[in-house]
């Protein structure tokens, strides 16, 4: 786009302006692609790590399911709080 149109003024301050932005906009651009290629990539090897870990069983990704009759039993925090 900035190859395509570029901005043609009598005033030096505005085309330095242009160039400015033009050079921020590139940077931060390239700067995300790079973060967001490094993040989608370790999710990617994540991803393997976990799948390595199914197949040898290391990981076993049905969960485990608790009867019923166990209930859920809370502590008394006060006791905590008061000794």
């Amino acid at each position: 786009f900035f190859t395509l149109n570029p901005v043609v003024s009598e005033f030096y301050f505005v085309e330095r302006s242009a160039a400015v932005f033009r050079n921020v906009a590139m940077g931060l651009i390239s700067l995300a692609s790079g973060f967001f290629g490094v993040t989608g990539l370790g999710i990617f090897l994540l991803g393997m790590r976990v799948a390595y870990g199914v197949v040898t069983g290391e990981l076993d990704p049905t969960p485990l399911k608790k009867p019923k009759s166990e209930g859920l039993e809370m502590p008394n925090v006060w006791a905590l709080m008061t000794t």
